[in-house]
């Protein structure tokens, strides 16, 4: 069962919401950009993340004029100004609202696992060829939630608690 947007609210499933009656759904809630970055470096994946090293990321500015930023053709890594905190018997997904594939950008993610605490992040495709402006605190995404049958024990995996996308060791927000 997919939780609404009010439940989610409600049982402060999404944290750091700066306005619930723009960013609250019917099915889920909005969340908004808090920072755009570049990789400056590659990532190494294993199997059993013994050798595990994140990409490095250097944050992108904003325009101190208007609070912009001007993104042209290319990937991003996205940082929300939102948090979560996931139940024992929920898990979560990351859809991009409508405005943005409409622009020609896509947002992609992973899966949110039950029991993840912490920020939330993910992959910003810019197809259009001539880029994209976005305002800090644009919606660029809705969470939604979903029902488990019984709870789970739980993610346990490095990202626990990360305070940006980036990581343990991606840079930015390190615990």
């Amino acid at each position: 069962m997919i939780l609404s947007g009010l439940e989610i609210i409600t049982r402060h499933l999404v944290r750091n919401v700066a306005n619930i009656a723009h960013q609250q759904q019917p099915c889920g809630v909005d969340l908004t950009l808090r920072q755009a970055s570049q990789w400056t470096s590659p990532a190494v994946l294993d199997a059993d993340n013994t050798h595990r090293r994140a990409a490095q990321t250097t944050p992108l500015p904003f325009h101190t004029t208007d609070n912009t930023i001007t993104l042209p053709h290319g990937a991003y890594l996205i940082d929300f100004n939102e948090t979560v905190k996931i139940p024992l018997d929920c898990m979560a997904s990351l859809f991009p609202r409508s405005s943005l594939w409409r622009s020609g950008v896509g947002i992609e993610s992973g899966l949110v696992d039950a029991g993840y605490e912490g920020a939330m992040g993910a992959l910003m495709h810019v197809k259009n060829p001539h880029g994209v402006v976005l305002h800090r605190g644009a919606k660029l995404a809705q969470v939604v939630f979903e029902e488990m049958e019984g709870e789970v024990e739980g993610y346990r995996g490095v990202y626990q608690a990360s305070m940006s996308s980036a990581g343990r060791n991606g840079r930015e927000g390190e615990l």
